[in-house]
């Protein structure tokens, strides 16, 4: 399900490249003339964008081939050839690919799709030639070692398991089986447990060779790397390449449904899960563009129609959203959401009415002119990193055979108009071509209930200073994009809640920006994102706030918005009762999903009656009784402007905006209400415990109690975690590549200002538990004895600073950032300093720290499941 998801994301996306010129008032070919493009004699296109934001890259080299071209026999081996691809060539090791980019502070990683499968490197940009090399050297010279590729299948079916455990993607999987009668959407992209078994060396070597042609497939380099000196890396590991014949793949044509089709999954569940297709436009053809708009309005944000009716007005779901799933061939319009079982009626009901609704009246040109805003900042807000970058480029040119057709789309869509989406929904939303999927405990209706109730019936530099309040404020002009991001960040989160409090935070910032005294919240959804902006509430383990997307263009208005949220807030009791079943669902969706209730259970063990060890999500006892007046009364103890940090980055005038801000919050201000001292929390008396559930894997986590988020081994934790937890860290090459006792193995921290935790995961099989915890112990042992090697320190710190500067790409993330680690009293600057503070740390500071607090006698093992 998360690679449809981000597929769908991906063509929400792409079109909007001209849209983000108007915004920056250039040519809307901007993006397109920036591109250069060659040809290779043996007929690979690749595609160069300078990117100059950051001193990074993204190399992608994508085939034209996913899951789409395999027949039957063949389901899930492109997916599982996309694993093997990395396990080693004719004259590099496994551990030479991925592990010669992360040690460079970059990482590898690849995807298969419907239509084609991508593998890349994003990174520093001196991982260019490595990348260049590497990716050549894996996708045309693959060795599929037959003992590795034993050792993948396994780990492929325990990726089956894993989401066998996921509501979402098991009712998704069902539903596209139904949606389509004889395209090959309706296969999982994975595969199945027998096809994924059958397969030997000889069948991904054929179908490599059938597929994998230069003329087949796309280079994108979107970076800050000379143009002369990457054509000429490009030529030396692109030229000389074997000689194959693309074999021709004839796809069947898709009847679709001439009857609405009822799919029901029954599953112990606690929540209700519900998704509604219909046929929909390829992105090849005319209408994809409409399609997206008209998504969009009814779906695409709080303000849509389907949100605004059947969750804020009826109330009758708890989520809700709408897409459209434009891919290479016959594509959907996907409707999912959730809702109390006993809802699903009203739901489906409903949903039929708003579709027909749309079908007779059409949309509003404010509507109209609404979604277009919304696409435009989502462009220009994607456009701020290589990735995104080269995702648009990569998939114009594979499926429409040119990346300059992003004009094409930016055409269409300044050309819509609100008949055309009526007409679209005219001719889209046919009942009798409708699928239906439930998933939930029991089955409450049939196919024939169905088809009655649709008879009847037919969305650079710092300015630092504090207001008269005592507000401190730091502006970050970056002026490349056209784009602000905002975070007011407080003390508070979950280290401040108690047992009887838990998830006053949640409810507190869920809450917040739901009605003003000047603004209903749909208004406030509405005048947002008129302006392609957000305005949320954020709560965390330590902090929590506001933060807000704007363009420059609008950020004055944007700014009166944010005031008045952050001053006038409301808490509304009816407001409160319409977050109520959200927040619960939330807790729903948390015991649905085995990976996260075993963290939320492990973390209650470690931290034991300490608020470190409440639950994130927060408790079903507080969401049930809490009142406006609680969260009236948490607003007025812990919105304090002294206690608060506020950051902005972005497109903007320092003196100016300083100005704005002394004048808008000018009224705000400070009181006295001084915190008391947090408690360290005790060691954990309970070492173990096991939680019997009946689920396809067993969640094992075992961790350790470490010094907090200020301390000097924060760092040293860090590197530690980082160490271990990637591609060629210890617990995925001999748990996972060698072993195959799991897909998903890794480690991770929880960080609080007196205490953290270091803890080891793994999802497998029942049948292998015994084997995962020895494992760790052998793992724990041997770096406990030796420590870690010079090289796998020098690997994780070059890992963390990799991640570090990708995650800072966007104004947003970097206001964020900056806000947060000011707040926890790391410093606004901590980032900047973190590579310095890296550099000083030791071989024997690491080894010093394993045997401090990575004990036996320390830790605390938690299981769930058989």
């Amino acid at each position: 399900m998360l690679k449809h998801a981000v597929w769908i994301l991906l063509f929400i996306i792409l079109f909007l490249g001209g849209f983000w010129m108007e915004a920056t008032a250039k040519n809307s070919d901007y993006i397109v003339n920036k591109v250069v493009e060659k040809k290779l004699k043996n007929g690979l296109t690749v595609l160069f964008y300078p990117y100059d934001r950051e001193d990074v890259v993204t190399v992608k080299l994508c085939v034209k081939v996913g899951s789409a071209y395999e027949n039957e026999k063949q389901a899930g081996l492109t997916h599982l050839i996309e694993h093997m691809i990395f396990k080693g060539t004719e004259t590099k090791k496994p551990e030479d690919i991925v592990g010669t980019i992360e040690a460079l502070g970059g990482y590898m990683n690849a995807f298969t799709s419907f239509d084609y499968t991508c593998y890349y490197a994003t990174g520093p940009a001196k991982i260019l030639e490595n990348s260049l090399d590497i990716l050549s050297d894996v996708v045309f010279h693959p060795f599929f070692d037959p003992k590795e590729l034993e050792r993948e299948k396994e780990v492929v079916i325990e990726e089956m398991k894993m989401r066998l455990d996921n509501p979402h993607v098991v009712l998704w999987e069902e539903v596209m089986k139904a949606s389509y009668q004889k395209y090959p959407y309706r296969r999982p992209i994975i595969g199945y447990e027998e096809t994924v078994r059958s397969f030997k060396r000889e069948d991904l070597l054929s179908f490599v060779n059938q597929f994998y042609t230069p003329e087949n497939m796309v280079l994108s380099v979107i970076g800050k790397v000379n143009q002369d000196r990457l054509f000429a890396l490009v030529d030396k590991y692109f030229t000389n390449l074997p000689k194959r014949t693309l074999k021709k793949v004839k796809f069947p044509k898709e009847p679709f449904t001439e009857k609405p089709r009822l799919v029901w999954v029954e599953r112990p569940v606690k929540e209700g899960y519900f998704a509604l297709t219909f046929p929909g436009a390829s992105f090849k053809d005319e209408d994809a563009p409409i399609l997206e708009l008209l998504a969009e309005v009814l779906g695409g944000g709080e303000s849509s129609r389907l949100y605004v009716r059947l969750k804020r007005d009826l109330n009758l779901v708890k989520t809700i959203s709408m897409s459209a799933f434009t891919p290479a061939g016959p594509g959907l319009i996907e409707i999912f959401g959730t809702a109390d079982p006993e809802k699903f009626k009203e739901v489906l009901s409903q949903l039929i009415t708003e579709l027909e609704e749309i079908k007779d009246f059409g949309v509003t040109e404010e509507e109209l002119k609404k979604a277009k805003v919304k696409l435009l900042s989502d462009f220009v807000f994607d456009a701020e990193t290589s990735e995104g970058l080269s995702s648009t480029l990569s998939a114009f040119q594979l499926n429409r055979g040119t990346y300059k057709d992003i004009l094409w789309y930016k055409k269409k869509i300044d050309e819509a108009t609100v008949e055309d989406l009526k007409e679209a929904a005219k001719k889209y939303f046919d009942f009798n071509k409708m699928v239906g999927g439930f998933l939930s405990e029991k089955r409450l209706f049939t196919e024939e209930y169905l088809k009655n109730l649709i008879s009847v019936k037919k969305e650079k530099t710092i300015k630092s200073f504090s207001l008269e309040n005592g507000l401190k404020v730091f502006i970050y002009p970056r002026k490349d994009l056209p784009t602000i991001g905002i975070t007011l960040a407080f003390p508070g989160g979950l280290r401040f809640e108690t047992p009887q409090t838990n998830g006053l935070f949640q409810a507190l910032t869920l809450i917040w920006t739901r009605g003003t005294q000047k603004y209903s919240a749909e208004e406030i959804n509405f005048k947002l994102e008129s302006l392609g902006a957000s305005i949320k509430g954020f709560s965390g383990r330590n902090t929590f706030g506001i933060k807000a997307l704007s363009l420059s263009s609008n950020l004055e208005e944007t700014l009166e918005l944010f005031k008045e949220i952050l001053l006038y807030p409301t808490f509304k009791p009816e407001e409160c009762e319409k977050a109520r079943p959200e927040l619960i669902s939330m807790l729903l969706m948390q015991e649905d999903s085995p990976i996260s209730l075993a963290v939320t259970q492990f973390l209650k063990i470690l931290f034991s009656d300490h608020p470190y060890g409440l639950n994130i999500a927060g408790d079903q006892r507080f969401y049930q009784s809490f009142n406006s007046e609680d969260l009236k009364q948490a607003y007025q103890r812990f919105v304090n402007p002294n206690k608060g940090v506020l950051t902005i980055v972005g497109d903007v005038d320092p003196f100016i905006l300083k100005q704005k801000l002394e004048t808008i919050l000018k009224d705000w201000k400070p009181f006295s209400a001084p915190f008391s001292e947090e408690e360290e929390p005790k060691l954990p008396s309970q070492r173990f415990q096991k939680i019997k559930k009946e689920t396809f894997q067993n969640q094992i986590l075992l961790g350790f109690q470490t010094p907090g988020l200020t301390s000097k081994e924060k760092l040293v934790l860090e590197v530690l975690s980082s160490a271990l937890s990637g591609q060629d860290g210890r617990l995925f090459r001999i748990l996972r590549d060698e072993r195959a006792l799991a897909y998903s193995v890794t480690s991770f921290t929880v960080f609080y200002p007196k205490k953290s935790a270091f803890v080891l995961y793994i999802g497998c099989s029942p049948e292998k538990e015994e084997a995962a915890i020895a494992g760790f112990w052998e793992i724990l042992e041997e770096i406990s004895q030796n420590g870690l090697t010079q090289e796998e320190i020098e690997r994780a710190k070059n890992r963390l600073l990799g991640k570090l500067k990708l995650g800072l790409q966007s104004n947003l993330s970097k206001a964020e950032d900056m806000a947060v680690n000011e707040v926890l009293n790391l410093g606004w600057d901590y980032s900047q300093k973190y590579e310095t503070m890296l550099k000083s740390l030791k071989q024997e500071d690491i080894k010093n720290f394993i045997k401090t607090y990575l004990q036996k006698d320390k830790a605390v093992l938690f299981i769930l499941g058989k």
